[in-house]
């Protein structure tokens, strides 16, 4: 009785999700014309103990940053403050869509991202993962579906994902977050838990994608930011 009621919990869930969706498109946005975004000595503090500061930056000079830095420097902490989901504690970071100003709230209408501490819905397959993402955001594929193919997951599709590899879990979410049609991508640890042929197919998407966005990518894998424009360093 316990299983199938969680089942059917599931079930219904899913029901509400696709239904809140069908009425309430707010993420798929225009495409901006111009987008202005800056660090402006960005700092966080945490008991005392400065993690880093004075980070500042002009994406419309750089617009391709690598942060790098030993485990615990704070990638993954400035990474969250860039997307809004954390404020600093020093310092600001502001953006401009077509010369307006574009509020902290809503910056996750431009921002499509993956990393470690993003999941995915587990219960779902991987059609209906992409379904449930792409109902929100656009895709910069013809085809939402088309992303499968381009991930090398056919045999696997209709299988739920908490059945995946770790390896198979990184390439859906890196997957999702590179074909998303937004100017703002952010990247922490891409290739993690990637075999060396997916890390390379992998690296070539993000580049083939990201021309013309704004990207930030996380990592101590120099092989994942040698084309990079700008390479900043935590300590």
């Amino acid at each position: 009785m316990g299983l199938s009621f969680f089942f059917a919990n599931i079930a219904l869930s899913t029901i509400f999700i696709k239904i809140t969706l069908a009425f309430d498109p707010i993420l798929k946005v225009p495409a901006p014309k111009s987008i202005n975004f800056v660090l402006e000595d960005v700092g966080k503090k945490f008991y005392q103990r400065w993690l880093f500061k004075g980070i500042s930056h002009d994406f419309q000079e750089a617009p391709h940053v690598a942060l790098v830095g030993r485990n615990g420097s704070g990638k993954s902490t400035l990474m969250r403050i860039i997307a809004g989901q954390m404020l600093p504690s020093l310092g600001s970071v502001t953006c401009k869509i077509d010369e307006k100003p574009f509020p902290k709230d809503k910056f996750y209408q431009i921002i499509s991202w993956s990393g470690p501490y993003i999941d995915l819905y587990e219960d779902l397959t991987l059609k209906e993962q992409i379904d449930l993402h792409f109902a929100l955001k656009k895709c910069l594929l013809p085809s939402p579906k088309d992303i499968i193919t381009l991930l090398r997951l056919e045999a696997h599709q209709d299988k739920q994902l908490r059945l995946y590899s770790s390896g198979m879990l990184q390439r859906v979410k890196v997957g999702m977050a590179v074909l998303t049609d937004t100017p703002i991508l952010l990247l922490d640890e891409p290739t993690s838990n990637m075999d060396p042929e997916n890390a390379a197919i992998m690296l070539s998407l993000i580049q083939e994608h990201a021309q013309n966005r704004i990207m930030v990518l996380a990592s101590n894998m120099e092989r994942e930011y040698l084309s990079f424009d700008h390479v900043l360093k935590l300590s």
